[in-house]
């Protein structure tokens, strides 16, 4: 619910859709600044009633990723489980999406809270779910067309990844940083002499 009592508020003067598909709903409103100047404001709304999710998959003392080309961005790019919403429950989408991403059935999972990954564009919130994942066995994407591989990373390369740029993924980042201030993760340590480099 937008605050538009607030004295920063972006006040909606005419709302416009541009586009539509089955997945958002994009809008290119008529808005009022703060300063009494008129102007356009690009918002994507999703469409589905339930969050979208990230999933964070521990196994072992290892974080499973994925890669997946990122249209936008023309490239592949590791990352997290992530999809839109499946259900209301938040829960029963980070299943479907471990079990379709990561091939992974069978998994522990706990709501640790939500973000907005981009909230200059996206009028969305997504939640951020832990999985503890009891084997990794015979685990394959059930979504070859989206997840071109997968990895599960000891701690210390994960945190050499990152550190390095190979691992640059938003929703990633935000969703270890709230993984961590549960304490569901050890802080960053030493890396490891010989990291392990992606495979881009």
């Amino acid at each position: 619910m937008a605050d538009t009592d607030h004295p920063d508020a972006i006040r909606t003067v005419r709302e416009v859709l541009a586009y539509r598909n089955r997945f958002v709903d994009v809008y290119d409103d008529e808005v009022s600044f703060p300063s009494g100047t008129d102007g356009r404001y690009l918002r994507i709304r999703h469409r589905d009633e339930g969050l979208g999710v990230v999933i964070l998959p521990v196994h072992a003392g290892t974080v499973g990723l994925v890669r997946t080309y990122r249209y936008p961005l023309g490239r592949p790019q590791w990352g997290l489980p992530r999809g839109f919403s499946h259900s209301t429950d938040p829960l029963v989408t980070a299943r479907t999406e471990l079990r379709e991403e990561l091939g992974i059935a069978d998994a522990e999972f706990l709501l640790l809270g939500t973000m907005t990954p981009d909230s200059g564009l996206l009028a969305a919130d997504v939640a951020v779910v832990h999985a503890s994942v009891p084997s990794t066995t015979a685990a394959l994407p059930l979504a070859p067309d989206e997840v071109t591989d997968t990895r599960w990373l000891p701690l210390p390369t994960l945190w050499h990844w990152i550190a390095t740029g190979a691992l640059d993924d938003g929703m990633t980042l935000a969703a270890l940083a709230l993984a961590q201030a549960h304490a569901l993760l050890p802080a960053p340590g030493r890396p490891p002499d010989t990291p392990t480099a992606p495979d881009h």
